[in-house]
């Protein structure tokens, strides 16, 4: 995801962008890199959503339902997470938000599993 779709999307911005007409920016190698391994290292910890949510629902911490009736606050959580790990266009917070969300609801689907194999197993 960050390598094929989001990098791309904010290197072009960052390339294009200019504050005036006078003032061009510049992309170093350092920019580059930095760029590069910061949005891959945090969009993998952010992908990693739902093996937390297992993780955390086998431990009895949190419940599907829990996540069902939180849904409007995680999606604003996602919606700030997404706007602090982008650079600041509305366009590159929309591909980096929208996978979230979708792994949210992932994530609840993956709790509700763990919940019913940990009731099963337990009998």
């Amino acid at each position: 995801m960050s390598y094929y779709v989001l990098f791309p999307i904010s290197f072009r911005f960052l390339g294009t962008y200019s504050v005036a007409e006078r003032v061009h920016s510049a992309i170093t190698l350092d920019s580059y890199v930095s760029t590069f391994t910061t949005l891959t290292l945090l969009m993998g910890v952010v992908f990693q959503l739902p093996v937390i949510a297992f993780t955390l629902a086998k431990m009895g911490i949190v419940s599907s339902a829990l996540m069902s009736k939180y849904r409007k606050h995680a999606f604003m959580a996602i919606m700030v997470v997404a706007a602090v790990i982008t650079p600041p266009d509305i366009m590159t917070l929309g591909v980096v938000a929208i996978p979230l969300y979708l792994l949210y609801e992932i994530s609840i689907k993956v709790v509700k599993i763990a919940g019913k194999q940990g009731t099963t197993s337990s009998k």
